[in-house]
């Protein structure tokens, strides 16, 4: 079936991988994005396909679209690592884009999936991986008002009646994820590719066993799409993740192996609010959403490091 959708974010990085798969399947689709960390390139191939809405997703209203949304999957965001230089900023994206995108959905009917984030819970304890009934505390502002436009997501169900789920992605990766040093945003996997494939120092910061739960990118868009077709719209929450811990220096490893070199590394001190354990159980998205990741790590870097390569070229 044909339904009209709305992807906040959808020049980014899970954004245009969400913007392919939706649009490869046949839907209408308008992408919103400020490309603030999101390219037009990432979806030039598909630029005739899609409607296209450049502007911050807190100005979103209803006059702005011609069409009615079926759906809107929610991704627009600051950057994590930016929230504490910026934190009115994070809360301009992060809360009022939320409050602006379920004013659009309670004018339009529409379901929204919205993408959180798994460091709301802070780091993980001994003796197993943490799940949705875990206590939250989030260690920056970027992930408060992650939390905080959860619960905006429950007052809209409860009151007004609009449709929702909240899917917190564990750290996702994957072609098209790229370092943004103006946005002070240099994701652990996109990071140490760009360093192999530039014969560039690692800078590591903390002593590198800290660890990641990370999920390549089309499982996340797996996950986030069963979030909008299943029948669960009272802004429950999934976690979108592996169940599997890998260091900072495995991950490290793992791309000297594929890139077939040995890479010069600097230890520096730990970042401000950074997690020491991820690790996050999927059990309840694959018994109520049907999710179940595809790909290992060491598939999904070496899918990375291949269209870095290509696009080398």
């Amino acid at each position: 079936m044909n339904l009209k959708y709305l992807i906040t974010g959808g020049y980014g990085f899970v954004g245009s991988h969400l913007v392919e798969k939706l649009c490869n399947d046949g839907h209408d689709l308008t992408v919103m994005d400020n490309l603030s960390n999101g390219q037009l390139s990432n979806l030039d191939h598909l630029k005739n396909k899609i409607t296209t809405y450049l502007a911050n997703v807190e100005q979103i209203q209803s006059v702005h679209f011609k069409k009615t949304f079926d759906g809107i999957f929610h991704l627009a965001t600051a950057p994590r690592s930016s929230s504490l230089k910026d934190p009115m900023r994070d809360i301009e994206t992060n809360c009022k884009g939320m409050i602006a995108v379920l004013e659009l959905a309670k004018t339009h009917g529409a379901k929204v999936v919205f993408t959180s984030n798994s460091g709301i819970y802070g780091s993980a304890q001994e003796g197993g991986p943490i799940n949705e009934n875990s206590i939250n505390n989030p260690t920056t502002p970027y992930d408060a008002n992650k939390l905080v436009s959860e619960y905006y997501c429950k007052i809209y169900h409860d009151i007004y009646g609009v449709s929702s789920t909240v899917v917190r992605f564990a750290t996702v990766y994957g072609e098209r994820q790229q370092v943004n040093e103006r946005l002070n945003w240099r994701p652990l996997v996109a990071t140490f590719v760009k360093n192999a494939m530039n014969g560039e120092e690692v800078t590591i910061n903390g002593d590198g066993e800290q660890t990641r739960d990370l999920i390549y990118v089309q499982d996340a868009v797996q996950g986030v799409i069963k979030a909008m077709k299943s029948s669960i719209n009272d802004a429950n929450i999934f976690l979108l993740s592996t169940n599997t811990e890998t260091s900072v220096n495995q991950v490290l490893h793992v791309v000297e192996a594929i890139a077939g070199l040995r890479m010069r590394v600097k230890y520096s001190e730990p970042l401000p609010g950074d997690i020491r354990k991820m690790r996050y159980s999927y059990d309840k998205a694959k018994v109520k959403l049907g999710f179940e990741p595809q790909f290992s790590v060491h598939q999904g870097i070496e899918r990375m490091m291949q269209y870095s390569r290509n696009k080398a070229q």
